[in-house]
């Protein structure tokens, strides 16, 4: 059985359901992680967090009309302070899970991860007869 390992933006309370607010707020509260490479980073220039999740969140809210304001915290973290309204939404790197889903709304996967192993070249034994 192939699992689905989804690697989401967690736009709790769905992010289709926070539009409505966002449109009362000009400024959402977001939770993100200082360590999710390439998904959510700190950029040590800026001394900000940075990655995909947090322009996709960025651009969303260009979109539909309100500023965001990323809130470092550990990925531990961040489903309490969304639930404790800390926060209006998390966008990090978040796997979907029967736990989780219980507790928040999970927006539609933006990215999945596939499976493999890498090796060095130099590893490998290649047993197909040469060519010449």
């Amino acid at each position: 059985m192939k699992k689905s390992i989804c690697s989401i933006v967690v736009m709790a309370v769905a992010i289709m359901t926070a539009f409505p607010a966002a449109h009362a707020q000009s400024i959402m509260k977001v939770g993100s992680t200082p360590t999710g490479i390439p998904f959510t980073f700190l950029d040590t220039k800026t001394n900000t967090i940075q990655g995909v999740m947090v322009d996709l969140v960025t651009e969303v809210g260009k979109d539909v009309g309100f500023q965001v304001q990323v809130e470092p915290m550990q990925f531990s973290t961040l489903i309490a302070a969304l639930t404790s309204s800390k926060i209006d939404l998390i966008s990090a790197a978040m796997y979907i899970t029967p736990a989780r889903k219980e507790v928040i709304e999970f927006s539609e996967p933006v990215y999945s991860y596939g499976e493999g192993l890498i090796v060095p070249k130099a590893d490998t034994k290649d047993t197909r007869p040469s060519r010449i």
